[in-house]
């Protein structure tokens, strides 16, 4: 689009140093017929990490520290979520917070 970006067909890297798009202008795996390949294969990766992760640690929530949400894509803790590592003792009530439940009590699902 050459009103976001001088010369769009243009390789030009450095542009990235003086521009601040916003979630609209810039966006990593795109989207439509123009969506990267890899995508799928991230999404992939990302969830058998984590749950390779989850089977040899727990992770403890701390909540003396706050959380505020901020939106780029997708909602995100903007600073982070604080956590202590433990290894994997099944103790998954431990640390919680105020988090109870599973997911269908929590939210209120459209029917």
């Amino acid at each position: 689009m050459p009103e976001i970006y001088p010369e769009p067909e243009r390789f030009n890297p450095q542009r990235w140093e003086t521009i601040q798009p916003t979630m609209y202008e810039y966006n990593s795996f795109s989207a439509g017929s123009r969506i990267c390949i890899g995508a799928g294969f991230a999404i992939m990766e990302i969830k058998i990490v984590l749950a390779m992760l989850l089977m040899r640690y727990r992770l403890q929530l701390i909540t003396e520290k706050p959380i505020n949400g901020k939106g780029l894509i997708v909602m995100a803790p903007e600073n982070g979520m604080f956590m202590k590592v433990h290894k994997q003792d099944r103790q998954f009530n431990q640390g919680v917070g105020g988090v109870h439940g599973n997911v269908r009590e929590m939210v209120n699902l459209m029917n």
